[in-house]
C-alpha cells in the first residue's frame, strides 16, 4: 500500500494539474464576471460591453494560474491535514462529518486566501486594463468610421473652404510644471493613458501608483469569500462523496457531477462578497470607497440590491465548470498515480 507521503504527493500533483487546466479553460467566464462587477450601473452609464477581442478574454490568466498553483498545493495538503486534526479521538478511523468537516473546510479556505490575495489583485487590474483598452479601441474605430462617412459626404456637398471659424492659441515658450503634483498621481495619469498589458508591467504599475498595499486591496472580503468557498465546497463535496462511495475510490464522472453541484452552492452563497472583493481591487478604489463596508453601502444606495449579484451567470459557469473539471481531473490523476504506486509496490514484493 502507498504510504502517506506518496498519497500527499499524489494529491498535490493531481490538484495542480486539475487547477491549471480548469483555470485556463474557464478564464473567459472570469473575465466577463470581473468586468460586470467592476462596471457601475449609474444613470446614463450604459451597460457593460460583453464583446471584445479574443485576447482580452484571457487577460489576467497568467497571474491567476500562478496564484492557483500556490493555492491548490495549499488547498489539498491543508485539507488532508485539517481532516486529520479534526478526527474524533475516540474513533479516529471514522470519516469526519458535520461541524468537524465544516471546520476543516474553513481552515483550508483561510490558508489558501493568504496566498491568493496578491494574485487576485493583479488579475483584477489586468482585466480592468484589458476592458479599458478594448473599449478605447472600439471607440476609436467607431470615430474613424464616422469620420470616413463625413469625408464622403463632404465630397458630395458644395465646398465650404474658407468659411470655418479658426481658433488661435497663444504660443507657450516652455512646458508648465506643477510642482505640487504627487509623483504617484503622475504615474496614475500616465497609466491611465497607457494601461499595462502583461503581468510584469501590471506589477510595476501597481507598485508605482499605490505601492505594496495595492497587492492586498480587498483582503478582508477575499478572506471571507475564500473561507466560504472552502467550507461550502469541501463540505458539500465530501458529504456527497461519503454518501455515494464511502469505501472505494470515486469514479471520475461522479467526481465531476459532485464538484459541479458543490460549486453551484458556492455561487449561491458567496456572490455578494465576491462583488465587494472585486470592486475593492479596482484601480479606482481609493477615490470611490473608504473600506469594504463603505463599498457595500454605496453599491446598495447607488445601484440597488441586485448589483450584489452582478456577474453571477458567468461566475456560475466558471465555478461550476472549474469545480466539476477540477474534482474530476483530480480524482482521475489521483486514481492513476495510486494505481501506479500500487503496481510498483507489487514489483518490490
Amino acid at each position: 500500500m502507498p504510504d502517506s507521503n506518496s498519497s500527499l504527493y499524489s494529491n498535490l500533483v493531481a490538484g495542480s494539474a486539475a487547477a491549471v487546466f480548469q483555470t485556463t479553460m474557464s478564464h473567459p467566464f472570469e473575465f466577463l464576471k470581473t468586468g460586470q462587477q467592476l462596471h457601475r450601473s449609474l444613470p446614463n452609464s450604459g451597460s457593460f460591453n460583453m464583446f471584445h477581442h479574443v485576447k482580452s478574454y484571457f487577460a489576467g490568466c497568467s497571474a491567476l494560474n500562478i496564484g492557483i498553483l500556490l493555492k491548490t498545493t495549499t488547498r489539498f495538503a491543508t485539507f488532508e491535514k485539517a481532516c486529520e486534526l479534526m478526527k474524533n479521538p475516540e474513533n479516529p478511523e471514522a470519516p469526519i462529518g458535520g461541524m468537524r468537516l465544516l471546520a476543516a473546510g474553513s481552515i483550508t479556505g483561510f490558508m489558501e486566501s493568504m496566498l491568493i490575495i496578491p494574485f487576485e489583485s493583479i488579475k483584477t487590474r489586468m482585466i480592468e486594463n484589458a476592458v479599458i483598452l478594448s473599449n478605447r479601441y472600439q471607440e476609436d474605430a467607431e470615430i474613424e468610421k464616422q469620420n470616413k462617412a463625413k469625408s464622403l459626404d463632404k465630397t458630395k456637398s458644395p465646398s465650404l473652404k474658407g468659411t470655418e471659424l479658426k481658433q488661435t492659441a497663444r504660443p507657450t515658450l516652455h512646458k508648465q510644471v506643477n510642482k505640487n503634483v504627487n509623483p504617484r498621481y503622475e504615474k496614475f495619469l500616465y497609466y491611465e493613458k497607457h494601461p499595462s498589458t502583461n503581468i510584469v508591467t501590471t506589477v510595476r504599475e501597481m507598485m508605482q501608483t499605490r505601492g505594496f498595499s495595492s497587492f492586498f486591496q480587498g483582503s478582508m472580503p477575499t478572506i471571507f469569500r475564500q473561507v466560504g468557498n472552502g467550507a461550502i465546497r469541501f463540505t458539500t463535496y465530501t458529504t456527497l462523496k461519503q454518501m455515494i462511495s464511502p469505501n472505494k475510490p470515486l469514479k471520475e464522472y461522479y467526481a465531476f457531477g459532485i464538484g459541479l453541484f458543490s460549486s453551484c452552492a458556492v455561487v449561491g452563497m458567496t456572490q455578494p462578497i465576491d462583488v465587494i472583493k472585486t470592486r475593492m481591487q479596482s484601480k479606482y478604489t481609493s477615490s470611490l470607497y473608504k473600506n469594504s463596508l463603505n463599498c457595500a453601502y454605496r453599491t446598495f444606495i447607488e445601484e440597488g440590491i441586485t448589483s450584489f449579484w452582478k456577474g453571477w451567470v458567468p461566475r456560475l459557469f466558471k465555478v461550476g465548470l472549474s469545480g466539476g473539471v477540477s474534482f474530476g481531473v483530480y480524482q482521475y490523476v489521483e486514481n492513476l498515480m495510486l494505481s501506479m504506486q500500487y503496481q510498483r509496490s507489487l514489483g518490490h514484493d
